[in-house]
């Protein structure tokens, strides 16, 4: 039929068969809502339950380095189905729900890999005056209660969709999360930010193997120092190579047990403090054989040729430092030097490690407030840092790092339907987050098109005479404001 018409003609034709199938799947969403079986020819509110959605006209980010300006997204079961350019999407075929996406922006949901979102809170050390040599834990555990090899996050994961909306709504769809507590700190995994039972949002259990210098809360009194730290870790590798080559084993411990089966795990050390930690945690990794992700502080700048040295993969913060109050002489002549530059050069660390070819991700943690996220994000992006690597970062980097990314990091055909919705691109500095999709299902942030009404107006109140006239001062969120009267 079409075979030698013009271009014009051809293009007439897709433009009119992809509008007839909207039209047709728009009279097929109304009576999936309100019709009949018997005129549906299938059971009412299939599509919804199944979760088919088609998203049309969006510029959609693939990954990272895949951009499709007029894109076709399909989404069934909470999974991506397809991703193509608008042109060649062809017949849609029947059961999607339709989402004009004309103007949006679409991108994969970013990754937390340093998260202990939905874990225990960590109890804290109760004081004593009286010295504690010993493990105070009952059970055939090891000899130090800083060493928790046996906690598994997958087994004491609970969802907290408070704690989940705040990661939504900065673009996150999934963390690996692990309790943060004690010098070796067992596994962690892999959940989505869904609002779902624990059996549907978990992702991986046993996805990582986590350490840090930090005896957390342990109340026995060694290690008491950073040295001591060290010491314990070497001698816990010691210890289970000894356990694991031992013929005749006169004991059993859990912790050596544990401490083994998961040095196949992606090992993830917390070296939070200074650069000089970092370097720390490579050399003992160096001589056990190990290659550690390490969780940095945000100052690799200061000894960026040692730590890509070091080959490790590190997961950084945005946590800048705040600007100094200099106006008054005397407080002024407290801040030092180092303080000055570290305020002037910290927004320049991920430019700076991207440069130097080091994988890195990037994590909310250590932020005093995690609405400071993206705003910190966009100025490392204006500091240096290339809008892909920064996608890197936040979606391939992570889910790579811990063997995940057959399941999240990006839209490709099978993959979890894991993706957020934006207004302009998004290191624009007015760009909103509308809706963040995880698994298939919807989370509005703030609706398409919203007015922000915030701000201060004159309340005229005619019930009486003369009229009463007051202030009134609308705050809060623009999706969720406050009126207040003053």
């Amino acid at each position: 039929v079409l075979a030698g018409q013009s271009r014009e003609h051809v293009e007439a034709c897709r433009s009119y068969g992809m509008n007839l199938g909207v039209a047709f799947q728009l009279i097929d969403d109304a009576l999936d809502y309100g019709g009949t079986a018997a005129k549906l020819g299938k059971n009412v509110g299939d599509d919804f339950r199944e979760g088919k959605h088609v998203f049309l006209h969006a510029t959609v980010y693939v990954s990272y380095n895949k951009k499709i300006d007029d894109a076709v997204l399909l989404v069934e079961n909470g999974k991506v189905v397809s991703v193509v350019d608008a042109k060649f999407a062809g017949e849609l075929g029947g059961g999607y729900i339709m989402h004009d996406m004309r103007g949006k922006f679409i991108y994969p949901s970013f990754i937390d890999i340093f998260s202990d979102y939905g874990m225990p809170e960590v109890a804290k050390p109760k004081g004593s005056e009286d010295p504690q040599m010993e493990s105070n834990v009952k059970g055939a555990y090891g000899w130090n209660q800083a060493i928790h090899t046996d906690f598994h996050a997958d087994k004491n994961f609970t969802v907290n969709d408070k704690a989940a909306e705040e990661l939504r709504k900065l673009g996150f769809g999934t963390v690996l999360s692990n309790k943060k507590d004690g010098i070796a700190r067992g596994t962690g995994a892999v959940v989505t930010l869904n609002n779902d039972k624990e059996n549907f949002v978990m992702i991986k259990a046993d996805a990582s193997a986590n350490y840090s210098f930090n005896k957390g809360s342990s109340t026995q009194d060694y290690p008491s120092s950073l040295m001591g730290s060290i010491a314990l870790l070497r001698q816990t590798y010691y210890d289970a190579q000894w356990y694991k080559s031992a013929t005749d084993k006169k004991e059993f411990n859990i912790n050596l047990e544990e401490w083994n089966k998961e040095q196949i795990l992606p090992q993830i050390f917390d070296a939070s403090g200074d650069w000089q930690k970092i370097l720390r945690a490579d050399k003992i990794g160096d001589e056990f054989g190990v290659q550690y992700i390490i969780k940095t502080k945000g100052d690799e700048y200061q000894r960026i040729d040692e730590i890509k040295n070091t080959k490790a993969k590190i997961i950084t913060t945005l946590n800048f430092p705040k600007a100094f109050d200099v106006e008054d002489p005397y407080k002024a002549q407290w801040v030092s030097l180092e303080e000055m530059k570290h305020w002037e050069l910290a927004p320049t660390n991920c430019a700076l490690l991207a440069k130097a070819g080091i994988d890195f991700s990037i994590t909310t943690s250590d932020l005093e407030k995690k609405d400071d996220f993206l705003s910190a994000l966009r100025k490392s992006v204006k500091y240096g840092l290339d809008s892909s690597q920064a996608l890197k970062a936040l979606t391939y980097n992570p889910a790579s790092f811990i063997n995940v990314y057959d399941k999240i990091g990006s839209l490709e055909t099978g993959k979890l339907a894991n993706f957020f919705i934006t207004s302009k691109p998004l290191f624009d500095d007015k760009c909103e987050i509308n809706e963040n999709w995880i698994q298939g299902k919807r989370y509005e942030i703030k609706a398409f098109d919203q007015k922000d009404i915030r701000g201060e107006y004159s309340l005229s109140i005619a019930a009486n005479t003369p009229t009463a006239t007051f202030k009134l001062k609308v705050t809060g969120e623009a999706n969720s404001p406050k009126a207040q009267i003053v």
